[in-house]
């Protein structure tokens, strides 16, 4: 299992974006690993790409992620854990990142597809790119 972050999946689906090569590239390599986001990273990811191609973009990179990606859901008990993990570093992650580092914690997840450094370092956390 590995879990996609926001900047890995709007590099791969933005032609236009200055690591959508490596992207690709990378998407190639865990292409046969089970795939896991959660609600905010559809939220940031929707966000994001909002404005490329008047939107439809967005309702392309959409289905894609409801049709190959595990989505795992969030509550208030992870966002409890959230902010015990945003305390721990300081305020230094932002509170999507640190519900992401949660999310894996809990599901044993130790991969994770980014172009984001704040997760180096963090225990139990290599950071594919």
């Amino acid at each position: 299992m590995i879990f996609l972050d926001t900047s890995f999946i709007v590099a791969l689906a933005n032609s236009s974006d200055g690591r959508h090569q490596k992207a690709v590239n990378l998407a190639e390599k865990i292409e046969h690993k089970e795939k896991v986001i959660s609600n905010v990273i559809i939220i940031e990811v929707m966000d994001t790409l909002r404005n490329f191609k008047e939107g439809k973009l967005n309702e392309y990179v959409y289905q894609i992620i409801k049709d190959n990606f595990k989505i795992h859901e969030e509550n208030l008990a992870l966002y409890d854990d959230a902010l015990t993990t945003q305390l721990k570093y300081k305020g230094k992650l932002g509170f999507a990142d640190c519900i992401i580092i949660e999310i894996m914690k809990k599901s044993n997840i130790k991969q994770i597809a980014s172009f984001d450094k704040h997760f180096d370092g963090k225990e139990g956390i290599e950071r594919i790119f």
